[in-house]
């Protein structure tokens, strides 16, 4: 499937964006607080994503929104924010994971993963529901990164960049993704 050249080029919006990572960068109080107001809805379905646990998701991005806050005069790059907040908002639900499957372990040999629910977009139409119950049913890495490219919108650049992987490795679970989605649901009528 081709990259789609538009998402990549610089809009309106995306301009505004990196103005209020700079504004913010540089100590802008207001900027700030719409920057992390517009990324964590997003931030929050990515996270609950990995999770499975809508409690688990809402104390990691707590964690994720603080150390943006913290870290953000570090961000070399406005434009790269939003691949940077996901690339933490990653690392932190893994971590999350990773705690909480240890400590099941220690109480009843339980894994954190083995109840993932299925996530459903807020949209309503009839396929994007059909596609968004069965991606719960491919491998994680191929979720995730179909998630965050269609229904985040991230670039494929964005998602190598958050995800600290090649492109080429995005381009494959892509396509691996939407050929095992294809798969799921069969012939598909509107």
């Amino acid at each position: 499937m081709p990259v789609r050249a538009e998402r990549d080029r610089e809009s309106p919006g995306r301009a505004a964006s990196v103005l209020r990572v700079a504004r913010a960068q540089s100590g802008d109080r207001a900027a700030l607080e719409a920057l992390l107001r517009d990324h964590q809805q997003p931030l929050y379905r990515h996270v609950r994503t990995i999770t499975g646990d809508p409690d688990l998701a809402f104390d990691v991005l707590q964690s994720v929104l603080l150390i943006v806050v913290r870290r953000l005069a570090g961000l070399r790059d406005p434009r790269w924010f939003r691949a940077w907040a996901y690339r933490i908002a990653t690392r932190e639900a893994v971590r999350a994971i990773r705690r909480r499957s240890r400590d099941l372990m220690l109480f009843d040999g339980a894994t954190a993963l083995d109840n993932v629910p299925d996530t459903t977009p807020e949209a309503d139409p009839m396929l994007v529901r059909a596609c968004a119950d069965r991606l719960g049913a491919l491998p994680p890495a191929a979720e995730i990164t179909l998630r965050l490219h269609y229904l985040e919108e991230m670039s494929l650049v964005e998602i190598a960049e958050a995800l600290e992987i090649p492109l080429g490795t995005v381009k494959s679970r892509l396509a691996y993704g939407l050929v095992r989605l294809r798969e799921e649901l069969g012939p598909v009528t509107a």
